[in-house]
């Protein structure tokens, strides 16, 4: 039996739309790490919000995927934390990402800065940079290594220090049913546009 190009293209179509018919849930994985950048001044009106130091943050993001075939896009914005009572600055706008199979990248203080735009410029900023995997198919949930690398110098001090800190960050599970959770993954790469 023999079938015509447009044929074969629309039973392509309705077994797609029909596979995508039975799927009855998307997972999205979504990571909230804390971030720490710039100065932070004992002699700040009303005490500073950390002990004084100069901080540092580097979020570490990795594929864990081995096949070659596992690209992992993500999403990733950045959210500012202002002391209680102050007015929100608005949320980055999203980014989208991809890391090959077994690769890794990290977001720097410098990176988060520029992401915020105007509202990075303080000599201390802290927040959270979030990340959110789009699954690929949309019934493929995707995890990544992610990993908060915090350092502090205290200079100035009679005891100069540096410290450092490693702090993997817990994926958490985001269940949407089929056809919520496809427009919300649509809504996220359009706005990483």
């Amino acid at each position: 039996m023999r079938f015509s190009r447009g044929v074969f293209a629309a039973i392509v179509l309705l077994a797609s739309l029909s596979s995508f018919a039975q799927v009855r849930e998307i997972r999205l994985v979504e990571y909230s790490a804390k971030f720490l950048c710039g100065v932070s001044e004992a002699t700040r009106p009303g005490g500073a919000p950390v002990r004084p130091g100069v901080y540092e943050t580097s979020i570490n993001i990795h594929n864990p995927e081995l096949r070659a075939e596992s690209n992992v896009t993500f999403v990733k914005k950045v959210v500012l934390a202002l002391p209680e009572g102050e007015k929100p600055v608005p949320p980055s706008k999203f980014r989208v990402d991809r890391l090959q199979s077994d690769f890794a990248e990290h977001v720097d203080c410098r990176i988060i800065r520029e992401m915020l735009g105007p509202a990075g410029t303080a000599p201390f900023i802290e927040g959270f940079v979030m990340l959110i995997t789009i699954p690929s198919p949309l019934t493929t949930p995707h995890e990544l290594d992610v990993v908060g690398v915090y350092t502090v110098d205290t200079p100035g001090t009679p005891s100069q220090s540096i410290s450092l800190e490693m702090i993997p960050i817990t994926p958490r599970t985001l269940v949407f049913p089929a056809a919520t959770g496809k427009q919300t993954v649509d809504k996220l790469m359009e706005q990483a546009k």
